[in-house]
């Protein structure tokens, strides 16, 4: 062989080397693309061993057990242990129980899960069919799953499950009844029950009436403040975890601005109901009987203490001191026989007879005016 065809040849068998090499490395990402969409998208038989939450399930696969969860919702799941249930966790056991019911153990389940397509704990986010029907769809149907818009790429799907919650909260099933207390209509509903049928204020004429009447308005008010407290906790924008985000993102508004304008009502009639009361206990004020004063008590019972002085001890000091001014008609004797009534010295006493001396001789009496009219 010349070595012109030497050279034809080796030129030759060069593309076709490379040609082989790459036929061959498609075929080999063929059948790995063929064996991971064959343990991904649920070629294998699967089978339900356990339901563990509303949204979760441990199936057996060909290559062992997995945990599957749904894709496009979200469910209630359990609270931590000692912790009470909130609108993420409420209604979490009738959810799983209902999940259970319709895809118990030992049932076959259709599965696609998208590739390296690995949820939060080492679950993997799957469409989970039973029967051909879409379980998901069901969950949302009963209220016990919401729907995650961003999981659902199929506008299709996405409008089915949407208007099948939309439903759901219209009917009050699930998470959207007042089945259990945790649920967010069970703790607001009756606020705006409340808040719709507003007692009127009483009329004026009773205080205690008023009272009792504003301290019921200040029981609702409370109520709404905490129920206005409890939707502001909600988060504003949707967060995939957030079962009460994406069940009432879009609706604690409303809520929230329902509430504040009752709440503008309620304001009114307390401050009416309180302005009533002022005015009553105003008006009443005069028409009270008056305590008795501290005055008129002494004046009633007078103490010891304040008991007024005798008057008339100063006049009769004042007879005793002050002799009687003489009248035209008095004689001398008489006049002197007044005078010395009191500071009369003893000299000058009068002697009245007894009755062992009836009678005095004429003279002496005599000299006896004598000696008087002299100390005139």
């Amino acid at each position: 062989m010349s070595k012109t065809s030497t050279r034809r040849t080796s030129r030759l068998t060069t593309p076709v080397m490379i040609t082989f090499v790459v036929v061959a490395a498609l075929l080999l990402g063929l059948t790995v693309t063929s064996v991971v969409k064959a343990m991904t998208r649920g070629d294998d038989p699967v089978t339900v061993n356990e339901v563990l939450t509303g949204q979760s399930m441990e199936v057996n696969r060909t290559t062992g057990l997995d945990v599957i969860r749904f894709q496009s919702v979200r469910s209630p799941l359990p609270p931590d242990e000692d912790v009470e249930d909130t609108l993420d966790t409420c209604m979490s056991a009738q959810a799983r129980e209902h999940l259970d019911s319709l895809a118990g153990e030992g049932t076959s389940l259709d599965v696609e899960i998208e590739a390296y397509a690995n949820a939060p704990n080492g679950e993997l986010w799957a469409e989970i069919y039973s029967g051909g029907d879409d379980l998901a769809l069901q969950m949302v149907e009963a209220g016990f799953a919401v729907v995650d818009p961003e999981s659902v790429d199929d506008p299709q799907q996405l409008d089915g499950l949407l208007a099948a919650q939309e439903k759901a909260r219209h009917d009050g099933v699930g998470i959207f009844s007042q089945d259990a207390d945790c649920t967010l209509p069970s703790q607001v509903q009756p606020v705006l029950d409340m808040l719709e049928d507003l007692p009127s204020s009483p009329t004026a004429n009773d205080v205690t009436e008023l009272t009792a009447y504003l301290g019921e308005m200040n029981r609702i008010r409370s109520d709404a403040q905490q129920a206005i407290a409890m939707l502001s906790a909600i988060p504003d924008t949707e967060n995939d975890d957030s079962v009460a985000a994406l069940a009432w993102g879009d609706a604690k508004q409303d809520y929230i601005d329902t509430i504040e304008t009752h709440l503008e009502d309620i304001r009114g009639l307390i401050e009416d109901a309180q302005d009533k009361r002022a005015d009553l206990q105003g008006s009443d004020a005069p028409e009270r009987e008056p305590e008795p004063e501290p005055e008129s008590d002494a004046e009633e019972n007078p103490s010891p203490e304040s008991e007024p002085e005798p008057t008339e001890a100063p006049a009769e000091e004042q007879t005793a001191t002050e002799p009687e001014q003489p009248t035209p008609d008095q004689t001398p004797v008489e006049q002197a026989a007044v005078e010395p009534a009191v500071d009369e010295p003893e000299a000058l006493s009068v002697s009245q007879p007894t009755p062992e001396d009836p009678a005095q001789p004429e003279g002496q009496v005599r000299s006896t005016d004598q000696e008087l009219g002299t100390a005139q």
